[in-house]
């Protein structure tokens, strides 16, 4: 119960501050470091996999080490503990900067400035930007927003509540890791083949907890009525099992089907990545047209799913 209630209070700081943008910020330390141990072991004439191995275990081990060292000095402080924990789990969700890239991209939207929305879009998406039509810009910040709410709300979350800041400070190491390392390319195909897996490994749950949390939250949503289906939960939850595996990762789907389905719209679909076409999968039905205040409606059912999750969290710990 200590740990749901320094997580609730580091929650509410995330709303109320947001992500600092300073060097000092833990996650970017962190990134700074993984980037330092990847220059370092990338050039050693040795099987790519095997250093790319090494790479997540020492950087998961140093951030660990040093986590622990700097947990233990606190005890010296009256409730340093408390205050420690509660910035570590501040330092590993991101509640607010998921909602201001958001919503940034649709006020763009909403006052007609492609170039502007585009911009913004790039912010939050990893394929090419330039040309991305209005229905693009949508349907990619909503792809974008699901995921997310499982990685960077849901996941720290729950393995913040099983094994304290450690457990949410190790998977942001993890989902760090896969960020930088975790492509299919010529470098990192064997090199972060290891980070990669890891991250499936620790997000297979959040995944899976985010897409039923997103159908449950289509029962509390209202029906905004520019979809058939929309905020019918049966629906959602069809779309979710069918469509789940039109991803490349194996866990995104739950989240991104699960978010189509409630809306009412067609993630997928055709993107440009470094210039190069790519059709992806689609992910949910063609019911209607996607329109810029659907980002809002992402935006809701995200906050109703995160609820539904402390509320269920709340008496599973309290029943246990």
């Amino acid at each position: 119960m200590k740990n749901y209630i320094l997580l609730v209070i580091a929650i509410a700081l995330d709303l109320v501050i947001g992500d600092p943008v300073t060097y000092i910020h833990p996650v970017r330390l962190i990134g700074n470091l993984i980037l330092k141990i990847e220059n370092f072991l990338y050039n050693i004439s040795f099987s790519k996999r095997v250093t790319g191995f090494i790479g997540v275990s020492i950087s998961l081990g140093t951030v660990l080490i040093i986590f622990f060292i700097l947990y233990n000095l606190t005890s010296f402080i009256p409730y340093g503990k408390e205050v420690f924990t509660v910035l570590v789990f501040y330092s590993t969700i991101a509640i607010k900067d998921l909602v201001v890239h958001g919503m940034r991209v649709k006020k763009a939207l909403d006052n007609d400035n492609i170039l502007l929305a585009r911009k913004s879009a790039g912010m939050i998406l990893s394929r090419d930007i330039d040309k991305l039509s209005p229905d693009k810009i949508i349907t990619g910040t909503v792809e974008s927003m699901s995921e997310n709410s499982s990685d960077s709300i849901i996941a720290p979350i729950f393995w913040g509540l099983i094994f304290g800041p450690a457990g949410a400070l190790a998977y942001r190491v993890i989902n760090t890791m896969d960020a930088m390392w975790g492509y299919k390319n010529e470098r990192f195909i064997d090199f972060g083949r290891a980070a990669a897996l890891l991250d499936d490994a620790v997000n297979f749950i959040p995944a899976r907890i985010t897409g039923l949390l997103i159908c449950f939250s289509s029962l509390l949503t209202p029906r905004w009525g520019s979809g058939l289906n929309e905020g019918n939960p049966l629906t959602t939850w069809r779309i979710m099992i069918r469509d789940h595996k039109n991803t490349a990762s194996p866990n995104a789907g739950y989240s991104e089907a699960a978010m189509a389905g409630i809306l009412s719209i067609q993630l997928g679909g055709e993107a440009s990545y470094f210039g190069e076409i790519i059709e992806k999968p689609t992910i949910g039905n063609n019911t209607r047209q996607p329109e810029a205040k659907d980002i809002l409606k992402s935006i809701r059912i995200i906050a109703v799913s995160l609820t539904l999750f402390l509320l269920f969290s709340a008496i599973i710990i309290v029943i246990s």
